[in-house]
């Protein structure tokens, strides 16, 4: 994008911006003239003739007391405003040209402000006035004018889009004017602090802060049509087809107890809002200075949680107003945050989630994470490893230990149960051990593992000359049996299956001795060793066009001779 500089000269040749039709009225003294009139409005007698020409003045010198006469607002002296505060993308558009906002950028009569979601601009008018332009909001800087020389500002801010919270002056000053209009209402300032929120369904709320607001609904053709007066703590909605509702008292501010101290997540930056009735949404802000002067992230939410792209680990205040049935900005909350989400804990590896480890050869696993010098661990025993566990159970853990090469933790002291696992990683800044986070809680079970089916258990069945193996079994065990050609078990088996039941029928091996052995596969994930190996006949018997041994009338299988 072009300089900034070079864009608006350019710019400057289109034709001037439009304003708001208005005037001020005056009530004409003993004595006024309207070159009195122009130097004390206009800044300069000399401007007379455009008064006289609007007002249909015979006389200049000749003005009648009591009467009125409008000054144009068009014809006051220029006023500036200034980009004080910006933090992510936000342009400006000025007779068609755009640039990039940057602090300290000085801004006109006619300038629009586009904001992207990620973006906040806080603009100081003339007066000392900030105007704090929310995320994907747009504003229009309508009418920036003073009276006289250097008089008070007479300003109109438009807002096109999204929102603006106001904060003027506390400076007495009854001739300075502040507008901010939507296309359904007019809010007209004296000394306050304020928002204005224009919804994306197109009605408007105010809400009052310190001070008075009067708000106008504009209800035909931009027209005002009622007019409401909003004292501190209190609120108004202007529906989208310009029709105003009742004055109604500002939700209170939510209690700090109840709003996030802490973020430790390093992808997003997630903060929890209170679970309260009365408030249908949430407008959320973080900044760098408790006024909220410095706006990092800001957004409006509907649900129970805020997020935000991550911060850097540091110190930031947290702005939280309930919005109301009618969309109306609360009374604000502000708390201190603390981001500390580096370094980031390790990942699990071994076991799975819920997963068993055996007794005795139990051993907790986790990533490495780049940086870090040391990894710490916390074990508890818990009743059941489905159960969520939080943070707090680990205030006395069972075991607490570190490792300083690998992310690992012996656990082959441990009993059989249930457990809870935790890890976190160390880093050292400057001389110093840093700890981060503690991951969330991984639960896991520690059983004892199955014993393999022992030679004197198997018991051989032999029917029809096939012989049939059984071994005792528990409850949802399954089976692997493999069977080999020879006594050598490092060989490929000729047969490798699992079982349902505890027994094996030898019926589709070729004739001939086999050697078998067993493994136990329990329901908790665990796998026992294999069984010694056993040998089984399997003899060459005459069989049936369907397969069948075929046996004699004692019951034996007939072999082949």
């Amino acid at each position: 994008m072009a300089c900034t500089a070079a864009v608006f000269a350019a710019a400057a040749q289109n034709t001037p911006p439009l304003l708001r039709s208005s005037t001020i009225q005056h009530k004409v003294l003993q004595g006024d003239t309207l070159e009195h009139l122009a130097l004390r409005y206009l800044g300069d007698a000399s401007l007379w003739p455009a008064l006289q020409s609007h007002n249909r003045v015979a006389s200049p010198y000749r003005l009648q007391p009591g009467s009125i006469l409008e000054i144009p607002r068009q014809l006051l002296r220029a006023a500036t405003a200034s980009v004080d505060y910006v933090h992510g993308d936000a342009h400006v558009q000025r007779r068609g040209a755009t640039a990039s906002a940057t602090r300290g950028m000085p801004l006109q009569e006619g300038d629009r402000l586009t904001l992207a979601p990620n973006a906040f601009v806080a603009v100081k008018l003339a007066d000392g006035s900030t105007v704090h332009v929310q995320s994907a909001s747009q504003l229009a800087l309508s009418q920036l004018r003073r009276r006289g020389r250097a008089g008070s500002l007479q300003s109109v801010l438009e807002v096109q889009s999204g929102g603006v919270e106001i904060q003027v002056p506390s400076k007495p000053d009854a001739r300075r004017q502040l507008e901010v209009i939507t296309p359904v209402a007019a809010t007209s300032v004296r000394g306050t602090v304020f928002d204005v929120q224009l919804a994306a369904e197109g009605h408007t709320t105010a809400a009052v802060l310190q001070g008075r607001v009067a708000v106008q609904a504009l209800a035909d053709v931009g027209h005002p049509t009622q007019t409401a007066l909003l004292h501190k703590h209190t609120g108004i909605a202007v529906s989208a087809n310009g029709q105003a509702g009742s004055v109604t008292t500002l939700l209170p501010a939510p209690s700090a107890q109840d709003l996030p101290a802490l973020n430790e997540d390093a992808q997003w930056l997630h903060l929890p809002m209170p679970a309260w009735a009365p408030a249908k949404g949430w407008r959320v802000s973080v900044s760098q200075d408790a006024p909220g002067q410095h706006v990092l992230r800001s957004g409006q939410f509907s649900g129970p949680l805020a997020r935000f792209a991550a911060l850097e680990d540091g110190d930031y205040f947290l702005h939280v107003r309930a919005i109301d049935a009618q969309g109306i900005s609360g009374i604000p909350a502000t708390v201190p945050l603390r981001v500390k989400a580096h370094p980031v804990p390790p990942l699990v590896q071994t076991p799975a989630p819920a997963g068993v480890l055996a007794q005795g050869e139990a051993q907790l696993q986790c990533t490495p994470v780049d940086g870090a010098v040391q990894y710490r661990h916390q074990v508890i025993a818990i009743d059941r490893v489905q159960s969520a566990v939080p943070a707090t159970a680990f205030a006395q853990p069972l075991l607490h230990g570190q490792s300083d090469t690998e992310c690992v933790m012996d656990l082959r002291s441990l009993p059989t149960g249930n457990y809870a696992w935790r890890a976190t990683s160390v880093r050292m800044v400057k001389g110093r051990e840093d700890q981060g986070p503690w991951a969330a809680a991984h639960t896991f079970r520690i059983a004892a593992r199955p014993q393999a089916p022992s030679l004197q258990a198997l018991q051989v069945q032999t029917q029809a000359g096939i012989s049939t193996i059984h071994w005792p079994a528990e409850a949802g065990q399954r089976f692997r049996l493999q069977a080999f050609s020879s006594t050598d078990s490092s060989s490929q088996p000729a047969l490798d299956t699992v079982l349902e039941q505890p027994h094996w029928t030898a019926a589709d091996l070729p004739a001939g001795t086999w050697h078998i052995r067993i493994q136990v596969q329990d329901p908790s994930g665990l796998h026992s060793a294999f069984s010694p190996l056993r040998s089984v006949q399997v003899l060459p018997l005459v069989r049936d066009g369907f397969g069948a041994p075929i046996s004699s009338g004692t019951g034996l299988g007939i072999t082949h001779q």
